[in-house]
């Protein structure tokens, strides 16, 4: 892309990668955050959070992962794509997370596990372990969250699980009776309101170094208009928008502009 500088921003703005600094908190993700990290913190064991493709799951696992990464007391796994073959090979993966070697049998892997996460617990510390488009798990696999979710310490689980997912999951989750009850907290997201749509582009910008409004308030309304809210799509539209913007040094952006990306 040319030079942003033009437009006073230091960096893309509505770039595809799901970069943790550029999470908008709504209200609905606010909430989801909160039921989280409660579970996570009172050691309550298994949280789910649903919603379609595109509405931020991925940022807001990403943004879990750096809020247990940066607090001492907790060690955190990440697996952003559970596809494994076997309950086996998942197990091999979330050790691995904690740096514990593979071993020959799943027994003794979880045995590992089991005797990894107990010294943590002993010293003070908290495992979590985040689960990103958790609905390609299968079968058996939720079968072995189950059974992690059974290493308890004083009543308590071991490990906290955070599992996020596509609406298939909840679907998957309804024939595991055993996971499912283990459920804490869950949480959905949603689309964003037309406020919600324009907060977030504003904010956007001003983390990517701009603080004066790049697009008018027309243009916010037309990208709520031609996206429905749905994040992915606001952000592709607007970063179509801004190239065309620093090709015809246009700035602000307005409307017209905006009815010109969303036919590119």
């Amino acid at each position: 892309m040319r030079d942003l500088s033009r437009l006073g921003l230091a960096e893309v703005p509505f770039s595809r990668s799901p970069d943790p600094r550029f999470l908008y908190l709504s209200a609905q993700h606010r909430t989801a955050l909160a039921k989280i990290t409660y579970t996570v913190e009172y050691r309550e064991g298994l949280s789910a959070l649903y919603g379609d493709v595109g509405v931020g799951k991925t940022s807001l696992a990403r943004r879990l992962r750096q809020i247990y990464h940066d607090d001492p007391q907790h060690s955190v796994a990440y697996l952003p794509v559970p596809n494994y073959p076997s309950e086996f090979q998942l197990l091999k993966a979330v050790c691995a997370e904690f740096e514990l070697p593979p071993k020959r049998s799943q027994d003794a892997q979880m045995d590992l596990l089991h005797h990894h996460l107990q010294e943590m617990r002993d010293g003070g510390y908290d495992a979590v372990l985040i689960i990103d488009e958790a609905q390609a798990l299968v079968g058996g696999q939720f079968d072995l969250l189950a059974g992690i979710l059974d290493l308890q310490s004083t009543g308590q689980a071991l490990l906290q699980i955070v599992m996020i997912g596509q609406h298939e999951l909840r679907v998957k989750l309804r024939i595991k009776d055993g996971l499912r009850a283990r459920i804490v907290t869950c949480s959905t997201l949603e689309l964003l309101d037309p406020r919600d749509t324009r907060d977030m582009i504003r904010f956007r910008v001003m983390v990517a170094g701009r603080a004066d409004p790049l697009f008018t308030e027309e243009a916010l309304q037309q990208i709520y208009a031609h996206t429905h809210g749905l994040p992915r799509d606001v952000c592709a539209l607007a970063h179509r928008a801004l190239s065309l913007a620093l090709e015809g040094d246009r700035d602000p952006i307005d409307a017209d502009l905006i009815e010109l990306a969303s036919q590119a």
